[in-house]
C-alpha cells in the first residue's frame, strides 16, 4: 500500500477495457468510395439507439430528463448515437493508454452520469454500477491517473516512483483483459433466428452460416415469438395449448411454461418484463408477469386480434382486428385502450417508426399497406402494394424502405416508406408471412409457410441470400443477439 497511484493505475485500466468492450459492437469497418477503410458507428447500433433511448424515456421519474430524451435526444438519434459511441472509444482508449486522463475522466464522468439518469429508475443494480462508475471517474480526475503506468507518466515526466517491472505487468494484464474483452464482445455477437412451426409443434434455431442449430419442441400450434429485451429469453405462444413456451437462447432449453388465455398467438413483451399476448378467439388481449409467472389483466379489443407491437418508446401497444377491422391503441402505462383507428380489410402485421410517431399496417384482404399517424389517432393514407395478399411489415433501419411480404403472390416487395412508392419485388415462395431483421439491417428473415424454409433476403441487394429449411408451416420468426 505503499504506491496507492499503482492502485488507482489498475483501476483505471480495468475501467478503461469495460469502455473498450462496450464499444466494440458499436464500431464497425467502413470503406469509402469502396477503398478507403475508415472506423464508423455500426448501423445495428444507429437502429438499436432510439429504442433504447425511447425505453429510458418511458418511466423516467425525473421529468426534465425525460423531456431531454424525448424532445432533444430522439429527434436527433443518429447524431447522439454517433456521439456515445466516439465518446466511449475516446475514453476506453484513453484510460487504458493513460493518456490525457483527465479530460478522459470529464468525458466519462458526463457519459456515466446521463446513463445513471437514463437507467436508474430501472434496477437497484442499475444505480449501484453507475455510482461506482461515477465515483472511479472522479477519482481518476482527481488523482491525474494517466501519471502512473500511463502515457502521460511519459509526457509529463513526473518522478513519481515507479518500477519498469510494475509497469510491465500492469499493461500485460490490461493487453490480456483487453483481448478477452474482444474475443467476448465478438463472440456475442453471434444471431440464433427462432422460428416457430405449427404443424410440426416445434421451434427451428438457426444460427451462424444459416446453419440449424436445434428443433425445440414446444406446445400444440406455435406461432407468435418474441424475444425478453435483455435478449435471456425467447417466447412462444402456443395457440392450441393456451400457453406461452419460454427458451433459453443459449442452451436452447425450454426453461418454463407460462399462461396465456384462450388461443394466444401475436405476442410481443415490454422491458419491465409484461409480455402482451392478442387471444384470437377470445378477442382479448392478456397481459401477463412474466417475472411473477401470473396473467396480470385481462383486456377486450377487436374481434379477432392477430398481433401485438410495442412501440419504440415503450408507451403503445398496438393490436391489429382482422375481423373488425381496426386497430386499438394501449397505453402501458395504464393498461387500458386509449384509441381505435378503423383500417382497411383484414389488417395484421405492423409496425412502428423509430420516433414511435407513426405505424404502418398491411391488411390481407384489402391488398394496401396503410400509415396511421399514432398522436393524432388517425389514418394518414392506404396504397395497394401491387401484390396479393400482404402480411408483414419491416421498416429498414434507416426508415428510408418498407418491406412487404405478401402470403398469395409469395413475394416480398420493397417500398420508399415515406411514398410507398414500390421499388422492388423478391420472390421467396408461397405463403411469405412473417419477417425478422437482422440487428445491423443487412439480413431479412422471411418465413414461407407452403415450402416449409425460412428465406434469407440480401437487404443491400435485394435479393435471396439463403434458404434454410424449418419444420411444417413455419410461422413466427424473432431474432436474438446474446448479450453482451
Amino acid at each position: 500500500m505503499n504506491h496507492p497511484q499503482r492502485w488507482i493505475a489498475f483501476l483505471r485500466l480495468i475501467v478503461g477495457v469495460w469502455f473498450v468492450k462496450t464499444v466494440w459492437t458499436k464500431l464497425a469497418l467502413f470503406f469509402a468510395w469502396g477503398v478507403v477503410p475508415y472506423i464508423g458507428v455500426s448501423s445495428r447500433f444507429i437502429a438499436f439507439h432510439p429504442k433504447r433511448v425511447a425505453e429510458f424515456a418511458a418511466g423516467n421519474p425525473f421529468d426534465w430528463y425525460r423531456q431531454f430524451l424525448e424532445g432533444t435526444v430522439l429527434p436527433n438519434a443518429t447524431l447522439f448515437a454517433k456521439l456515445q459511441a466516439f465518446g466511449e472509444a475516446l475514453v476506453g482508449a484513453a484510460l487504458v493508454l493513460g493518456l490525457f486522463t483527465r479530460l478522459a475522466a470529464v468525458i466519462g464522468l458526463f457519459l456515466t452520469l446521463n446513463y445513471g439518469l437514463a437507467t436508474q429508475w430501472m434496477s437497484f443494480g442499475q444505480q449501484g454500477f453507475h455510482v461506482m462508475l461515477v465515483a472511479s471517474m472522479i477519482i481518476f480526475l482527481g488523482s491525474a491517473a494517466g501519471r502512473v503506468a500511463g502515457v502521460d507518466q511519459l509526457i509529463l515526466r513526473k518522478t513519481i516512483p515507479f518500477r519498469p517491472r510494475w509497469l510491465t505487468l500492469i499493461l500485460s494484464v490490461a493487453l490480456l483483459l483487453t483481448v478477452t474483452a474482444s474475443a467476448h464482445s465478438i463472440a456475442a455477437a453471434e444471431l440464433r433466428v427462432f422460428v416457430s412451426s405449427e404443424k410440426s409443434n416445434d421451434v427451428t434455431v438457426i444460427g451462424p452460416e444459416q446453419k440449424v442449430l436445434a428443433t425445440i419442441s414446444v406446445g400444440q400450434r406455435p406461432r407468435g415469438v418474441t424475444v425478453s429485451h435483455d435478449g435471456a429469453k425467447v417466447y412462444v405462444a402456443n395457440s392450441n395449448s393456451n400457453n406461452i413456451s419460454v427458451i433459453d437462447p443459449a442452451t436452447l432449453k425450454i426453461v418454463d411454461t407460462l399462461p396465456a388465455g384462450i388461443d394466444p398467438e401475436g405476442i410481443t413483451i415490454d422491458a419491465r418484463g409484461r409480455l402482451y399476448a392478442v387471444n384470437e378467439n377470445d378477442s382479448a388481449l392478456t397481459l401477463i408477469d412474466v417475472n411473477k409467472r401470473e396473467i396480470i389483466k385481462r383486456i377486450d379489443v377487436g374481434t379477432e386480434p392477430e398481433t401485438a407491437v410495442l412501440s419504440p418508446d415503450g408507451k403503445w401497444i398496438a393490436i391489429s382486428n382482422e375481423t373488425s377491422n381496426d386497430v386499438h391503441l394501449l397505453d402501458t402505462a395504464s393498461a387500458t385502450i386509449v384509441g381505435k383507428i378503423s383500417v382497411p380489410r383484414n389488417p395484421r402485421g405492423m409496425r412502428f417508426t423509430a420516433d414511435s410517431r407513426q405505424l404502418y399496417v398491411a391488411s390481407e384482404q384489402a391488398h394496401v399497406v396503410s400509415i396511421i399517424d399514432v398522436t393524432g389517432r388517425q389514418l394518414v393514407k392506404s396504397l395497394p402494394t401491387g401484390g396479393e395478399r400482404p402480411v408483414d411489415v419491416v421498416l429498414s433501419n434507416d426508415g428510408k424502405r418498407l418491406f412487404v411480404s405478401h402470403g398469395a403472390s409469395g413475394d416480398v416487395r420493397v417500398f420508399e416508406a415515406g411514398t410507398l412508392k414500390p421499388l422492388q419485388n423478391i420472390a421467396v415462395g408461397p405463403r411469405a408471412w412473417w419477417m425478422a431483421l437482422s440487428p445491423d439491417g443487412l439480413s431479412l428473415y422471411v418465413t414461407v409457410g407452403r415450402a416449409n424454409e425460412v428465406v434469407m433476403i440480401d437487404t443491400r441487394a435485394n435479393t435471396v441470400a439463403a434458404r434454410i429449411k424449418a419444420g411444417v408451416l413455419p410461422w413466427g420468426i424473432a431474432i436474438v443477439q446474446t448479450v453482451e
